[in-house]
This record gives structure tokens, sequence and C-alpha cells, in this order.
């Protein structure tokens, strides 16, 4: 059953919880890990900041064809605009748009109206774009979102805390979402399970974990934009520097600057 808290009070020794569909109940903790717009974490930290990259997306999956193969594909078009098609192992294939863009509401949008805008935005391209604008009109998983990456001065306050995108989003193009998803769990986790004071737990897990954090949201210079090119020339000029990209002595040195290190973290064990 999923459970939507419409009130959170942390009383000391447990939270105390209004449910819109469970009535009241209390738990010894409250982990907000609903995502970057979390509903759980703003019921409690009122000043988290999201900040906006201009970029919006809208993911849905579409029936595979044979032209899709297994490889995923990339296509920019002009004006900021750019289309992904990626095969999963469930004999579909995910589709992305993505465009850049100052308007702050489009992301309010009713889905009907997202679609609508999107067919605006991409209409009139080439490529697989026909198909998969035709294709999203029926699509049953279709989620827009405006990117962006959280920031928060604290995780935690009291018996509440907050892991993953709710607490620290890098967003997308950073593609560290899941490894700080996953790393923070596992240290909030153990750090709970192995003291007795919940808050030295949630101070340890922060003060870990927030380095690791704090580069993963450091976005290289110029992301989104350089990655949406206006013109055809810069598509083209982006399209050159991809390709050199592929080179061994380049992704050395990207890897370097794009993600950090693995060794940049030192997992804590925790014994049973």
């Amino acid at each position: 059953m999923l459970w939507v808290s419409a009130s959170l009070k942390d009383e000391g020794p447990q939270v105390q919880a209004t449910l819109k569909n469970a009535g009241e109940r209390s738990f010894d903790y409250v982990i907000a890990a609903d995502g970057i717009r979390s509903r759980t974490r703003d019921l409690v930290f009122t000043n988290t900041c999201i900040k906006g990259l201009g970029l919006r997306t809208a993911y849905f999956t579409i029936p595979h064809q044979p032209a899709d193969g297994r490889w995923a594909r990339w296509h920019n078009a002009p004006r900021h605009r750019s289309i992904t098609l990626r095969p999963d192992n469930l004999g579909t294939t995910r589709a992305a748009l993505s465009y850049l863009t100052p308007a702050q509401d489009d992301e309010r949008l009713a889905t009907t109206d997202q679609k609508q805008l999107l067919h605006r935005v991409f209409g009139g391209l080439a490529w697989e774009v026909p198909r998969i604008l035709t294709e999203m009109d029926n699509a049953s998983d279709f989620f827009f979102e405006s990117v962006g990456q959280v920031h928060m001065p604290r995780w935690f306050t009291g018996r509440i805390a907050a892991v993953g995108d709710a607490a620290y989003c890098a967003s997308p193009l950073s593609g560290m979402g899941t490894s700080l998803a996953l790393t923070g769990a596992y240290i909030l986790a153990g750090e709970l399970a192995h003291r007795a004071d919940h808050h030295a737990a949630f101070t340890a897990y922060e003060s870990t974990l927030r380095p690791y954090t704090a580069r993963a949201q450091k976005l290289p210079p110029g992301t989104p934009r350089a990655a949406l090119p206006r013109t055809r020339a810069g598509i083209a000029l982006l399209n050159t520097v991809l390709r050199t990209a592929t080179t061994k002595p380049a992704r050395t040195l990207l890897a370097r600057f794009l993600v950090p290190p693995a060794d940049t973290l030192t997992l804590p064990t925790y014994h049973s």
C-alpha cells in the first residue's frame, strides 16, 4: 500500500504521521526518499533549494522496431533540442525528448497539454521524430520533468532525514543519480543500525557522504547547453568533440573531471 503523508510531527521518541489513506501512525524514523520534488521532505524542511537547469525532458516507452537495433541512439536538432532512443530488455524502446527553455511553468501543465507542447517543439523534424511523437500520444508511462538539482543545508532534523534525489539530486546530467542513491542508502542504513543515538547516526551519514555529493553536483562547464547546441554548426562541433572523446587518452582525461572517482569516498564497513 502506498501511504501519502499529509503531516509529520517529530515528538522526540517517535514521529507522528497523518497519512491520507491510512490515518494516524507512529514511526521510529521517517526517511524522505521520494525524489527531487519530495512531498515528504517538504512537510518538514522549508529551506530546500531546487536549482533548475533550464532543461525539460519527457520520457516514455514506445514499441520496438527492427531499426532500433540494440544500441542507444542520440539525435540533436537546432534550437537546443535532442532526441534519444534506447532499446530495453523488455522488447520495447525508451524514448526521451529534451529541450532548453527559459519557461518556468511547463512542468505544471496537464499531461495532455505537455504532449501538445512537445508536438509544437519537435514537430516538423525528420529522423525518427514523427514516429516518436505519434507513439507518445498513446504512451501510458509518459513522464515530463524540469531537470534540476537539490541543495539542502541539512539532510536531517530530529528523527526525520532525506536520502537520494530528495536530499541531493545531482540531475541526470551528472550520471551519478543511482550511485548517490545507493551509496546514501547504504551509509544511512549502516549508521542507524550501528549507533544507538539516531542523531549521531544521521550526523555520520551526512558528514561521510556530503563531500562526495558536492563533487557529483559539479557539472561540466556549459552543461546542459553544450549538449544541446543552438545551430547546425554547433551540432557538428559537438559531434566532432564526441568522436574525439571516444579515444582512450580522452576517456582517461574526461573520467577525472566528469564524475567523482570511486576512490574519493571510502565506504564504511558495517558488520552484522
